[in-house]
């Protein structure tokens, strides 16, 4: 798989919620994997981000890791709507130690009486 579909299915699987479990799909791939703390940063600054009373596109938030090296960043994109719910893009920048270390992501995420979750 391609580094940014993995980077989704990372987001999806990480962001979606607070969950007390972490999966880590770069777990066996040919890219360097997030581990347990750089997850719990880049949780943080994508929750920074989106509850961020005022929130402007191109506004962002910072997360590293630096036990493991890694870092990058969460930028807010447009609001959008879907299926009648308030949503905004955020584009991810990573970098992380070894092959392969920079990687991007674009998500949607929508708010929900649950909180944010991917759209």
């Amino acid at each position: 798989m391609r580094p940014s579909v993995l980077a989704m299915l990372l987001f999806s699987a990480c962001l979606a919620g607070p969950a007390a479990a972490q999966v880590n799909p770069f777990r066996g791939s040919s890219s360097t994997p997030l581990d347990a703390g750089d997850i719990e940063a880049l949780t943080a600054a994508t929750n920074r981000l989106l509850n961020h009373p005022q929130i402007i596109a191109g506004e962002s938030e910072g997360w590293s890791n630096p036990k493991s090296g890694a870092g990058g960043t969460a930028t807010a994109g447009d609001a959008v709507r879907r299926k009648g719910l308030a949503c905004r893009t955020v584009r991810y920048q990573m970098t992380v130690p070894g092959p392969r270390a920079e990687r991007t992501a674009l998500l949607t995420w929508c708010k929900t009486k649950d909180g944010w979750k991917i759209g």
